[in-house]
């Protein structure tokens, strides 16, 4: 499974999948430094001699190219397509590819015994353990209203100095940068 998360453009895509893929060119000496038009054949080869999961986490796409490449991956036998998004309305494009409701699942908000659960994997996965973990759960809870991905953001972030007092985290700050990061 090769797995690339938010690509803005075309080419962050194709760096990321050339990269997990092992392509190799011998004209340029990274998979940064050459263009598009280069690493899109390499990735699609690679793919077709070694078919694979291709999940590409929080698609926003207006761009018809990312839409084409995609749909030429999406083609390939024994390969598979996963995109996440906020909606269907985020991916552009892409929406003619992804077009099956069979095909969609919606993720709903968790329960809260479910968002309890997560917070608590996530502070682990995090090392949390230095933290009051009560009252950042508690504001994490009431922050995120079941949201997955707004409860591992703000755990994500809740391990960085500049958001930490002692054992005490400053929310505020924590909350606003997360959110920030959800409505770019």
């Amino acid at each position: 499974m090769v797995r690339v998360e938010q690509p803005l453009v075309l080419h962050h895509l194709l760096v990321c999948l050339a990269e997990q893929l092992g392509c190799r060119s011998l004209r340029y000496s990274s998979a940064a430094g050459a263009t598009s038009m280069h690493l899109k054949p390499l990735v699609l080869n690679a793919l077709r001699a070694n078919p694979a999961v291709v999940v590409v986490e929080d698609l926003e796409s207006r761009d018809p190219r990312m839409y084409r490449f995609l749909q030429e991956l999406y083609h390939i036998p024994g390969a598979s397509l996963i995109v996440t998004a906020r909606s269907m309305d985020w991916i552009g494009y892409v929406r003619k590819l992804l077009w099956d409701p069979r095909e969609k699942i919606e993720m709903k908000p968790l329960s809260r015994t479910e968002s309890i659960e997560l917070f608590e994997h996530a502070a682990r996965i995090f090392r949390l353990d230095s933290i009051d973990l009560n009252d950042f759960r508690n504001k994490v809870m009431e922050a995120a209203h079941g949201n997955p991905g707004k409860m591992i953001a703000m755990c994500r972030l809740a391990t960085q100095p500049e958001y930490r007092r002692g054992r005490h985290i400053k929310f505020l700050p924590l909350r606003m940068d997360m959110l920030s990061a959800f409505v770019s």
